[in-house]
């Protein structure tokens, strides 16, 4: 199987169970191969046949960034269940994290890493209204989920609760605005439309409310 790698991926975000971990920023540096056939691409020249590593780049380290983990292990399975929803041609999934400030003193760094291939992770489309949605990853603290907006058709999102969502494809007219993976913590409308030719993705990770 062909690999496109992302080694050395560096960002800061909340990650850890002690309370001082709660409250501040570690680095965390990420590790990242996916698996899929480059053929196609190593013929045709276009992106458009492979996977962009910028944008899987982005959309890493925005999810990893806005969640404030407690464990390593629920934040590498989420960031598998995402490059899947989000990249339909990819088969497997190897990710690395490395937290370099967990064992200071005794150890250059500790990690987690995992390899999870398409079939570990919900791929059942429900038909909707709008188009369809699939529920790809649900926890005890989130869920993540793959939206196909049919060309016309809209959506309108309100939950009242901290959520992520990434335009992954097609044309998108978004009510606010928005460029890129957004952050939501309110439960402000967001309504999107497709307006291409083509069907439009949506990847969202929704955060389950903390239980007392």
């Amino acid at each position: 199987m062909d690999l496109i790698r992302i080694e050395g991926l560096e960002l800061r975000c909340i990650v850890g169970l002690r309370s001082y971990e709660r409250h501040r920023e570690q680095p965390l540096r990420v590790d990242l191969a996916l698996g899929l056939d480059l053929s196609t691409a190593g013929r045709s020249g276009r992106i458009g046949d492979t996977v962009d590593y910028a944008r899987v780049a982005d959309a890493t380290t925005a999810l990893l960034r806005f969640r404030e983990y407690r464990l390593l292990e629920v934040a590498a399975e989420e960031a598998a269940a995402l490059l899947f929803a989000a990249h339909p041609g990819v088969q497997q999934v190897k990710v690395r994290l490395d937290k370099p400030e967990a064992l200071a003193g005794r150890a250059r760094s500790a990690a987690v890493e995992i390899t999870r291939g398409r079939g570990a992770f919900g791929t059942t489309e429900e038909l909707r209204g709008y188009g369809g949605r699939t529920e790809v990853l649900r926890s005890q603290e989130a869920s993540i989920e793959m939206i196909r907006l049919e060309s016309g058709a809209s959506v309108r999102f309100a939950e009242p609760r901290r959520r992520f969502e990434w335009i992954v494809s097609g044309a998108t007219r978004v009510e606010p605005p928005q460029q890129g993976p957004l952050a939501r913590d309110s439960a402000e409308p967001t309504e999107y439309r497709a307006e291409g030719p083509e069907p439009a993705l949506l990847v969202r990770c929704l955060v389950q409310p903390e239980t007392p």
